[in-house]
């Protein structure tokens, strides 16, 4: 349904009338600019960051996920065209995510010590 990402630029497919035999399909891409985006944005990178903190200092198991900070020259993809196609090549250049069931990971790209995805 939504989509968000503070690093690329996310393509949405939704289907508007999911239960017609042949439903009407919307190809997007979200304007990251949005402030509401933004914000969301913000608030799952800090709700999953507070998650993370609680759980360490409350030694709970959790799936901690971590990245590495990947040193990416983006003036290498200057010839892609700006948008969907040069993020999704930065994309695949970076770095695997780590999970750890124990111990908080940093996360370099949202660049905060300790990361659970929560909802």
């Amino acid at each position: 349904e939504g989509c968000s990402c503070t690093v690329t630029l996310e393509t949405c497919i939704k289907a508007v009338n999911p239960e017609d035999p042949e439903p009407t399909i919307n190809i997007y891409v979200e304007n990251q600019a949005d402030p509401a985006i933004r914000l969301f944005s913000e608030m799952t990178t800090l709700c999953g960051e507070v998650v993370a903190t609680f759980g360490s200092c409350n030694n709970i198991p959790l799936p901690y996920r971590g990245q590495p900070q990947s040193n990416i020259d983006v003036s290498a993809f200057a010839h892609l065209p700006e948008g969907p196609v040069r993020s999704s090549a930065i994309v695949k250049i970076m770095r695997a995510a780590e999970f750890d069931f124990r111990n908080p990971v940093r996360h370099g790209i949202l660049g905060v010590p300790g990361y659970v995805q929560f909802t």
